[in-house]
Order: C-alpha cells, then sequence, then structure tokens
C-alpha cells in the first residue's frame, strides 16, 4: 500500500475556535465558486492576532485548529485521483488523507505537526505492508513539505513520490502587497477583505506563515533611484510603519524568516539524494501575467523604504497569476518540472478566474498527478515526455 497525503495550500483550511460550544469559525475555507468570489468581495474578517510566541492567539480565550480543507479547489481533483486508483489493480483502494492546517503559523511548525501526522498514519495502518507514502501539495503545502523533509534527518525511506502544484519556493510580491495595503485583490495569495485593510494588514504581520512567502529572489524589490535590491531578511531595508508599532514581535518574526530559509528551516531541493529526486515532479504554471517586481523609495514623507504598490503594474512577468515562474522553478535543473500554460480565458473559464488558486482543477495539472501517481514505469529510462498534451501547452522546464 502506498497512501497518499494531500497537503493544501494558504487559506485552503478553515479554522475554528475550539474554546466554544460550537467551534465558531475564525477563518472559513473557500467551498464553492460563490463563496469564493463573495467572501472576496463582501469581506471575510479575521481578526486573531499571534502572540511574540506564534504558537497562540493573543486573545486568552482563544484556542484555534484546522477544521475542514475548502471543496471547490479540491474536491474534484482528489475524487478524480481516487477514481482513477481505483482503476488500477496495483492502486486500488489506496486511502489519500487530508493533511490541514493552521496556515497563520510557520510552516516549521506545520512541518513538525505533518510529522507527527504521518507516525499517526503509520500506527494507524499497520499490517497494511505500508511501501511508503505518496505526497501532493498545492502552493504553500509545498513549503511545509520542504520543511517536513528537513525534519527527516536524512532517512527518506518512508517517501514513494512527491508531485508539488504551483509552489512558492521563493515567495511572492503579493505577499508584501498584504502587509502594506491588506488588500491583494482576488487574485492573490490571500484573498483579504475590501474595506478592512488596516485591520487585517495589522493582523497579518503577526503571522509567520506569511512572511515566509515574502518575495527573497534577486531583484524582487529594488530602490528606485539605484536599482539597487532590498533584502527582506535585514530590518533596516523595511518599510519602517510595517514594524514601529511591533517592533519587538517584527524581530522575532524576522528571525524566524531567516530560520525558515537557512539550513534548519526549508530542505533545499537540490541536496536530496539523487533517488529522492527522481521520485519527485514539480508542476509550475507559466504565461499568465504576474506580478514579479516592487520598487522602492528610499524616503517619503516621514516613511523610510516606501513600497511604491502602483510599480507592481511595471514589474509583470511570467507565472501562475499569483507565483511568478522565477519562484517556482528553481529547482528544474536537479527535479523534473513541469510547466503548465495559462489557458485562453475561455477554455477553463473558471480555472480562469485564479490560475493559481484554482490549478488542481486544471485538467492538464490533474493528468499530470494521476499518471505519475498511477504508472510505475514513469521514472528516469521509464516513459518518456509521458507529460505531453496534443496541444503542447505542458512542457518540461
Amino acid at each position: 500500500m502506498k497512501p497518499i497525503i494531500f497537503i493544501p495550500g494558504i487559506q485552503a483550511t478553515s479554522l475554528v475556535n475550539s474554546n466554544t460550544f460550537d467551534f465558531n469559525y475564525i477563518w472559513n475555507a473557500y467551498d464553492t465558486l460563490s463563496t469564493s468570489i463573495g467572501t472576496a468581495i463582501t469581506g471575510p474578517y479575521i481578526k486573531e492576532y499571534l502572540q511574540l510566541n506564534p504558537l497562540y492567539d493573543q486573545s486568552i480565550e482563544s484556542i484555534v485548529e484546522r477544521n475542514h480543507i475548502a471543496r471547490f479547489p479540491y474536491e474534484n481533483s482528489i475524487l478524480k485521483l481516487k477514481a482513477k486508483l481505483n482503476d488500477n489493480p496495483l492502486y486500488k483502494d489506496t486511502p489519500i488523507y487530508l493533511f490541514g492546517y493552521d496556515w497563520r503559523m510557520s510552516n516549521m511548525e506545520s512541518a513538525k505537526r505533518l510529522k507527527l501526522y504521518v507516525e499517526y498514519l503509520r500506527n494507524k495502518l499497520k499490517g497494511q505492508n505500508i511501501e511508503g507514502f505518496r505526497f501532493v501539495t498545492h502552493s504553500m503545502g509545498g513549503l511545509v513539505l520542504t520543511c517536513y523533509l528537513n525534519l527527516l534527518k536524512e532517512d527518506y525511506s518512508g517517501i514513494d513520490k512527491i508531485v508539488m502544484n504551483a509552489p512558492p519556493f521563493l515567495g511572492s510580491p503579493y505577499a508584501m502587497v498584504h502587509m502594506v495595503k491588506g488588500d491583494g485583490g482576488l487574485r492573490s495569495i490571500l484573498n483579504w477583505a475590501i474595506g478592512r485593510n488596516e485591520d487585517m494588514r495589522k493582523v497579518i504581520r503577526t503571522y509567520p506563515g506569511v512572511y515566509e512567502l515574502l518575495p527573497v529572489y534577486a531583484n524582487a524589490m529594488i530602490y528606485k533611484d539605484d536599482k539597487q535590491p532590498l533584502n527582506l531578511f535585514e530590518k533596516k531595508y523595511w518599510q519602517n510603519n510595517i514594524y514601529d508599532d511591533i517592533e519587538e514581535l517584527f524581530d522575532a518574526r524576522l528571525a524566524l524568516l531567516k530560520e525558515f530559509h537557512g539550513p534548519t528551516g526549508s530542505k533545499n531541493l537540490s541536496e536530496l539524494p539523487q533517488a529522492v529526486k527522481d521520485k519527485m515532479v514539480i508542476v509550475v504554471g507559466e504565461k499568465d501575467n504576474t506580478y514579479t517586481q516592487l520598487l522602492v523609495d528610499k524616503k517619503k514623507f516621514t516613511t523610510k523604504n516606501l513600497v511604491d504598490l502602483d510599480s507592481l503594474k511595471k514589474g509583470i512577468d511570467s507565472g501562475d497569476g499569483t507565483v511568478p515562474f522565477k519562484s517556482s522553478s528553481i529547482y528544474a535543473k536537479d527535479i523534473t518540472t513541469l510547466a503548465v500554460k495559462k489557458e485562453n480565458f475561455f477554455d477553463e473559464i473558471s480555472n480562469n478566474l485564479d490560475f493559481h488558486g484554482l490549478f488542481l482543477k486544471d485538467s492538464r495539472v490533474q493528468n499530470i498527478v494521476e499518471r505519475f501517481l498511477n504508472t510505475e514505469d514513469i521514472i528516469p529510462g521509464g516513459i518518456k515526455n509521458w507529460w505531453e498534451v496534443p496541444n503542447h501547452s505542458v512542457r518540461k522546464v
């Protein structure tokens, strides 16, 4: 048996306050197209700040836990995958487990909980002859998995295959937009509310998970006058009114960000043994206009390092509409990386509303995941060009 564990993206797990009689929602995952659009327009409102120690909520009466995973972006693809597996005698009755997590916290913390979850499943499935676990991730879920790989201490014997979809390995400018403005619009990593921006941006500045989505690739943020890059690992490069009222907490979050990108945080996948790399596929989006670069004023009025949000329209490049191609495809030289081209709008209308958020609803992405997990011969030297589609809209990077 080769059980599958699915790890969704940011916001895709609903969060509840378990210290209530009816488990009040503090964040409700998007379950339908109408709720996805409606919530983005009318405005979700999440006001739970995290403490200096980000394991806990600031409110003394809140104990927040994960709840269900969003149905709309994922249910169809997971059910189709299960049906395909059941058609294959080798994988009939393969269980698929859903790992939801509190996406406000550091991906390093979520990885620790994933490790406990995997051990729980091992014990649950004792006697089932488990040959290894298969992991399918979307967006931020890929960052959780990279941190999990670091926790394995070079013992990857329990991994059979991995498929990462639309992973923001080096982040996205949208994360900075949320910290500065609070609202990133419908097509963004976080579809925050319109009209509650001040509250929202202050809240998310306490979330380590958002910091870990900041763009850290070359020239993601540069100064207007001399085109020199900013280093978001250093406080002196940050817009000062982002942290001036939470300085101690901000310093702690910056330290956590450095740890996340360091040797004990997110695993550098290029350093994995070749045998593990051969078991992996990374699927990324391309040819959708994606904000890739932000320009910054060194000083404007009383604000140092003021982020010019209007400059986003100038820094457009290829990607999936949210994650720049240069962020998601960094391991193409080491790991099989397949780029799925954005279709014309009317080809798959719902997917094109949010190419990144609805990535797994794309039939080409579903086929890649299903073929890779459902075919033993898809290994180096096995079936060649197994990812190809008639219109050549999928390519190996």
